[in-house]
């Protein structure tokens, strides 16, 4: 009995949340600029971009579940243009703060499930022969900063760090330290639009 009031008091209230909230759909779309920490290689440029739905709880607050592609990895200019390319899907959990009740300046923050969607391992072939492994998902931490206009597009810069091991560097075959993890790390400056509905 005590579980169904429980279940009941917490359905009410997730109801009346989103009965009281302003969701909207949206796209995110901007370049990437990604590098593997401990791995010697050089910054990488790519692409992201994605799919929103924005619930606003409060004047000051939104919450934004994402899923969007992101092009990572990073260059490897030592060796005649052997990049590694790596293709995420990532589910993101963004939470906007508000320094205004006038949407405008916000605060951005949140975890994120990166997944690779080539073929779950990118298997990269070193000098040796041997078979190096990325692991086929990142979990990652992401901050930023951003301006939203009134008629719903926002300006954003966020950065992203990875916080799963690639373990593909134990030869230290692509320079760095092969000792230390291997993580992803990611500048992203964009564009994010809200659709009126």
């Amino acid at each position: 009995m005590k579980k169904l009031l429980l279940a009941s008091l917490l359905f009410t209230i997730a109801y009346t949340m989103a009965a009281q909230s302003k969701s909207q759909l949206g796209i995110r779309l901007g370049l990437n600029n990604a590098k593997i920490l401990n791995s010697g290689l050089d910054n990488k440029p790519g692409l992201y971009t994605g799919l929103f739905l924005a619930v606003r709880f409060t004047e000051n607050y939104t919450m934004q579940p994402e899923i969007v592609y992101s092009n990572q990895g990073g260059n490897a200019s030592y060796r005649n243009g052997e990049d590694i390319n790596i293709n995420y899907v990532s589910i993101t959990l963004a939470n906007k703060f508000f320094v205004s009740k006038n949407q405008g300046f916000h605060f951005i923050l949140g975890p994120s499930l990166d997944v690779n969607f080539d073929d779950n391992f990118i298997n990269l072939i070193n000098d040796n022969g041997e078979n190096l492994e990325i692991t086929p998902i990142d979990l990652a931490v992401f901050g930023g900063i951003g301006y939203e206009f009134d008629f719903g597009l926002a300006l954003e810069l966020r950065y992203k760090q990875g916080l799963i091991d690639l373990d593909f560097n134990d030869s230290g075959e692509y320079g760095g330290n092969s000792e230390e993890n291997q993580l992803n790390r990611v500048f992203q400056i964009g564009l994010a639009y809200k659709f009126n509905m």
